[in-house]
């Protein structure tokens, strides 16, 4: 039993949901007008968000600024439309 806790515990640590640093801000405009070519509409952000949008049967793509690291964040989905978006616009990743 002690066992299945430590390995639970390693597990939670190495669960990624922020992923930092890859979008820059200067890119940041073309990613939204490139987003509704794949069928994500943006919607209004909140908070220190920067970017949101929202697609039928997705989770919703958020972007946040981190006043900390002074680089934007993104959860998975975001992830994905900025290797998209590179993929297509010969952007290095």
């Amino acid at each position: 039993m002690n066992n299945l806790k430590k390995e639970e515990a390693r597990c939670r640590k190495s669960i990624k949901t922020n992923w930092r640093g890859f979008v820059k801000l200067r890119h940041l405009i073309d990613l939204y007008s490139f987003a509704p070519t794949q069928e994500w509409e943006p919607v209004t952000p909140q908070g220190n968000e920067v970017f949101h949008a929202v697609r039928y049967g997705r989770p919703d793509l958020v972007m946040w600024w981190n006043p900390e690291y002074k680089q934007i964040e993104m959860n998975s989905m975001g992830r994905c439309l900025w290797f998209l978006f590179c993929h297509c616009n010969d952007l290095p990743f």
